[in-house]
This record gives structure tokens, sequence and C-alpha cells, in this order.
């Protein structure tokens, strides 16, 4: 099946774009051009202490370090590193950082040697050396509605979400000029200045969690039973659809979903557990185009 020339036009882009992160993931530099076609089942890997947190790898430095953000209300200012996966599992930090304010939520996110947040009880995103162990910037989310005016469903604080993925930083929030829908932002990482926002239909309260791929937002329906995808938006045509993707949840309170482009999986903390999913992609020939319906 042979591309149109906007659809090589765009091939030709992402991969100038995208290539430095990419470099060793091939398969996923025309991911745009693709959509996601299935969840795979949870890897379970092991149980928490809390029930509501989030865990990750810094998004754009191939490392095998993880950051792990255990969630409590009023009460969370701490972020713990780990060396690996195994000192993960078994509770052995390398080292943990007193953040300069509290965090709402558990949406944040680790990206190029730096923590970003959202501070509690405004609509302020907080970047953190990691380095210098010193805040090192500070930003409103103009209008971003904050501090359980529009979470996630399980509620948490989950109003502001920073997500990364493979062109960068972004974050998830709705806002009362679009009806209290989801909104995204791309996010300067280093200026922390907003480079593009878009408005989608979907409302913010019915959302169980998101998260980006390549540009495209995929929204999570619920956080209990009969969970699924059932909206994506793409940055890249401003536009999104009605999908039905498959979501396996376990354990039935998801708090937080992760996508790390360096492996292409999902982590995700659910219940007092941590999991890691694998995701699959499908041409919108093996879908059959019931995917994409923008407009």
């Amino acid at each position: 099946m042979s591309m149109s020339f906007r659809e090589m036009e765009d091939t030709a882009r992402l991969r100038r774009q995208y290539l430095p992160v990419l470099e060793h993931q091939h398969d996923l530099i025309e991911l745009t051009l693709h959509q996601l076609r299935r969840v795979l089942s949870a890897r379970p890997l092991a149980r928490r202490a809390h029930r509501a947190g989030a865990w990750c790898h810094d998004t754009l430095r191939p490392s095998g370090a993880i950051f792990s953000l255990a969630w409590q209300p009023y009460r969370t200012d701490t972020l713990s590193e780990f060396s690996s996966l195994s000192d993960f599992l078994e509770g052995h930090a390398t080292t943990t950082y007193t953040l300069p304010h509290r965090v709402d939520g558990t949406g944040f996110v680790v990206y190029d040697g730096a923590a970003y947040f959202n501070r509690e009880r405004t609509r302020n995103i907080l970047k953190f050396d990691l380095h210098t162990r010193a805040k090192s910037g500070e930003a409103i989310i103009p209008d971003a509605n904050y501090h359980d005016t529009s979470p996630y469903r399980w509620g948490g604080k989950s109003d502001l979400d920073l997500s990364a993925d493979e062109s960068g930083l972004w974050v998830v929030y709705a806002t009362e000029r679009n009806h209290g829908r989801v909104v995204v932002s791309k996010i300067n990482p280093y200026t922390l200045r907003v480079e593009g926002t878009w408005d989608t239909v979907y409302d913010k309260r019915s959302a169980a969690n998101a998260f980006l791929v390549c540009g495209v937002l995929y929204v999570l329906r619920s956080f209990g039973a009969e969970d699924r995808i059932d909206f994506m938006f793409s940055t890249h045509l401003g536009a999104g659809a009605t999908v039905h993707i498959p979501f396996p949840n376990p354990y039935r309170f998801i708090t937080s979903v992760s996508y790390n482009p360096q492996d292409g999986h999902l982590y995700v903390w659910n219940n007092y557990h941590v999991l890691r999913y694998e995701i699959e992609f499908g041409t919108k020939r093996e879908t059959n185009g019931q995917l994409y319906r923008f407009g």
C-alpha cells in the first residue's frame, strides 16, 4: 500500500525530529503513521506500601535508573531513585530527594536529568534538577484547573498530569474555558514555556488516566472494571477519534500510567502494585482503518 505525498512528508519530518531519540528503535520512527492496536496483559512486578504512586525511567537519557513517587494527600514531598529494576523491586533506593514543595497527584515525569511535577495547591509545574538537588524552574499552566477541580476519576489531586514521549514534554489537564474537558499542552523542558495547546472534547473527570506516544494522546476510560482506551487525539492533526482498546487491569485501581519511549512500555501503578505493559501498534490497513476517524 503506497503512502500519499502528505504521509511521505510526515515520515521525513518525523525522521528528522525523532531520530536522535529513536536511533535504537527504528520500528517506532513512523509511529504516527500507525496507531495503538493492543495493550498486552500486564506483567506484575512487585507490591508497594502505598496504594497510589508512579514510577518511571528518565524518558530522554538511556539509563537503568528508576524513579518512584509514592503519593499521599498533603504529605508527598519525596522522590526515590533506584539504580536498577532489581533494586526497585527489592526496595533498595540509591538515593532520595526531598522536593522543595509538596506534590499534587501522581503525574510526575523525569526528563533529561530533571523531575517535573505539579506543585501542591497550584496550577504550577515545577522543575527539580536531580544533579543539584534544587528547584531549577517553575511555570504556571494558564487557566489549568487544579487541586481536585478536574482530577482523573480516582481523585488524588490528579488535575495536572505530566507526560513525556519521543517528541518531548507534555501536560494533560482541563480548563473552565474548555468546560472541564481535556486539554493537552506541549512544554519546553528547559524554559517551561508552553509551545502549543490543543483542546479536546473528552471530559477530564471521566478519564481514568492518559499518556502520549509520538504526540498522540490516549485516554483510559475506567480505573476499575472493563478498562479500555476509548479516545485518542493527534496533536499533529489537531483532531480526535473514538476507539475501543481493552486495557488489562488486574488490581482495579490505576493511579498512574507512564510511557517510556526508550523501551516502548507502559509503567503503571495499580492499587499497591507496580506493573509494566507491552503495547503493539498496527497500520491503518492492519486495523481496517477503524481507529482513525478524525474530524
